[in-house]
């Protein structure tokens, strides 16, 4: 499984092997937590929930470099990674931030 993601008409995708990177750091709000607080959004909210996940992040002092912060969240089967999943985040960021009236829409 995998969640797809779009801003605009940008579209992202990415292994769900890695959800318990954004279930810990994108806390339930109006939705079930995750990516999916992300989910009918506009680019502008977005932009600000994946802002305060990458704090959330840098307060784990999590280094993608650090065995034992990539080994939590590193998919045992070898499909998504840490690293993976950060550039993946970034990436929806960074389309929230050239889309700030867009919807968002998540599926996974």
């Amino acid at each position: 499984m995998s969640y797809d993601v779009s801003v605009g008409r940008e579209v992202f995708n990415y292994t769900s092997n890695v959800a318990p990177l954004f279930y810990d750091h994108i806390p339930k709000m109006d939705s079930i937590g995750g990516l999916h607080e992300l989910s009918g959004k506009t680019g502008r909210q977005g932009v600000n929930i994946l802002r305060d996940a990458f704090v959330r992040l840098h307060r784990t002092q999590c280094e993608v470099s650090d065995p034992v912060f990539c080994a939590k969240y590193d998919a045992a089967n070898g499909w998504g990674s840490t690293a993976g999943a950060l550039i993946f985040l970034a990436q929806i960021m960074a389309a929230c931030a050239d889309n700030p009236r867009g919807r968002i829409r998540v599926s996974a």
